[in-house]
């Protein structure tokens, strides 16, 4: 198994791949296209002004990735880690 260090290190490194502007900011999101009316997916925040944070849609406007988890806790808990690896930066 892969520790957490170096875990945090290659996921950054994978994200930098989608053209993010560092580590994003994560939210729990509805991928429409799964049909689940409950949001069960991970995704950056999306950074158009127009588009509402509280609004878990994906639009063509959001960045990706948009990750299925399939199942909102899982999904709720995996934004707090991912959101508490940004805060402590990329060297996490």
């Amino acid at each position: 198994m892969i520790a957490l260090t170096d875990a945090r290190v290659a996921a950054a490194d994978r994200l930098r791949e989608y053209d993010l502007d560092g580590l994003p900011e994560w939210r729990v999101a509805a991928d429409d296209e799964t049909g689940r009316i409950e949001p069960q997916c991970i995704a950056p925040v999306c950074p158009d002004p127009e588009h509402e944070r509280v609004d878990a849609s994906v639009y063509s406007c959001c960045p990706g990735p948009v990750v299925e988890v399939g199942d909102r806790l899982l999904a709720e808990y995996l934004v707090a880690l991912l959101n508490d690896d940004r805060g402590a930066g990329e060297s996490a």
